[in-house]
């Protein structure tokens, strides 16, 4: 989808732009496209999966970026198996296009306050969807912190890599970044427990149950 986009706009059409792929070191599955997830794709994200039910109260919004979108999809089943919270997944193809778009939007606000007010893409996505927010990526979490403003009256959560780099296998460096699919089931249940939505023992009841040790060393500071 995004090739083709880049092929039209590039070769067809002319313009003066240019389209970069970001290859993963990984093998994973490509499930099915989603029904009209097109446009959403190039936008920057769109919804890949939902629970089967939703469980009002204990929901959350759980948005992934690269080859972390695997630990989120296993982070919500995690979430739905252990701790009864439901979830929806977004796959994020561009957080710089949604910050892109949504700077677009607040310039026309700014410059157009007499009129009724737009949304950015990000807004209008979660507008009728609730929880609170979890972005994962295997980049800083200033990365994921870019759609921060565009997630407004909710709260918002960014994992990232933060830190000096490391050689091991991914399975260990994502725990140590604190960016695997346990840190991001605790980081949505401790956004439910912040939003009252859970107790707090839950959420300590997760860090023993995924063997986290609250005492491990900050990765920003190693």
């Amino acid at each position: 989808m995004i090739i083709q986009d880049g092929m039209r706009r590039m070769f067809a059409e002319n313009e003066d732009i240019y389209y970069y792929i970001t290859l993963l070191n990984e093998n994973y599955p490509h499930p099915d496209l989603p029904e009209g997830a097109e446009p959403g794709i190039l936008k920057g994200m769109y919804p890949l999966q939902a629970s089967a039910s939703i469980n009002t109260g204990k929901h959350v919004q759980l948005m992934g970026c690269g080859s972390i979108l695997l630990e989120v999809i296993a982070a919500a089943r995690l979430l739905e198996d252990d701790f009864g919270v439901s979830s929806e997944i977004w796959s994020v193809t561009s957080l710089t296009e949604l910050r892109r778009e949504g700077q677009d939007v607040e310039r026309w606000n700014l410059l157009n306050p007499e009129q009724e007010p737009r949304l950015s893409y990000v807004e209008s996505c979660l507008a009728d969807r609730e929880g609170p927010v979890v972005v994962a990526t295997d980049y800083m979490k200033i990365f994921a912190d870019q759609i921060r403003p565009f997630v407004p009256l909710r709260r918002f959560v960014a994992l990232g890599t933060d830190g000096f780099g490391q050689s091991d296998t991914r399975e260990s460096l994502r725990h140590f970044f604190e960016v695997d699919r346990y840190f991001v089931a605790v980081a949505a249940l401790k956004a439910l427990a912040d939003d009252g939505k859970v107790e707090r023992k839950v959420v300590a009841q997760a860090i023993e149950r995924y063997k986290i040790n609250p005492d491990k060393q900050n990765p920003v500071l190693v």
